[in-house]
């Protein structure tokens, strides 16, 4: 029979493991990093936050919001990706859309196998055990170092038709920076807060299930 303090492990090592299952999945649902542009041209009483993107597991979101004041009338809000391939075009960088194609299509079954993995995770203690909780554990690197892959191939990719003659360069990835006349800022959005406490709770409930295992 289990001892009290080995029971208590188990329970801390399953809700740490639900917890973890339970964010990361919500993660899917939220926007994970945004990046804006500004310009001369694109003043701030049309583009309160510049021309704004969300940066999602499964896509690219319009991060432009409707607008409430009393000189303005908007039934919906302006398309702020266009807006962005727009600038982009100015450039010579090829439009958002062709970014990360495969990745967004695989997002759902990446997900889906993560979670079933953890559930198996809750009540497998054979080899390899600790292989089931890699998945969700690794969603933060991967979603940075894609994004940041990216990245680089848009502005390392660069059409000789543009009509900003800009040389091979990388896109702000974190922070503030300025290409041309335009000034870019990225940042992470909630999303990424989501999945990375996500992704720590699954790392300690590994942890825990490591010295719970050793001990038995």
């Amino acid at each position: 029979m289990s001892s009290p303090e080995a029971q208590k492990r188990l329970r801390l090592f399953r809700i740490l493991t639900v917890v973890g299952l339970l964010l990361t999945t919500a993660s899917f649902f939220t926007p994970m990093w945004w990046v804006s542009l500004t310009a001369p041209n694109y003043p701030k009483a049309t583009f309160p936050q510049g021309v704004k993107i969300l940066m999602h597991w499964n896509g690219v979101r319009n991060g432009c919001e409707l607008q409430e004041r009393d000189d303005v009338v908007e039934d919906e809000p302006l398309d702020c990706v266009h807006e962005m391939n727009t600038i982009n075009h100015y450039i010579g960088m090829h439009p958002i859309e062709r970014g990360a194609q495969l990745e967004f299509a695989a997002a759902p079954y990446i997900f889906v196998f993560s979670g079933l993995c953890l559930v198996l995770a809750l009540f497998y203690a054979g080899p390899l055990w600790w292989a089931l909780f890699l998945p969700g554990i690794l969603m933060p690197a991967a979603f940075v170092l894609d994004f940041v892959g990216w990245l680089w191939w848009f502005g390392h990719n660069l059409h000789d038709w543009a009509a900003f003659s800009v040389k091979p360069f990388m896109p702000t990835a974190l922070g503030e920076g300025k290409v041309a006349q335009f000034s870019t800022f990225a940042y992470p959005d909630y999303g990424f807060a989501i999945v990375l406490v996500g992704a720590g709770s699954l790392l300690l409930a590994l942890l825990i299930r490591r010295k719970q295992l050793q001990e038995a």
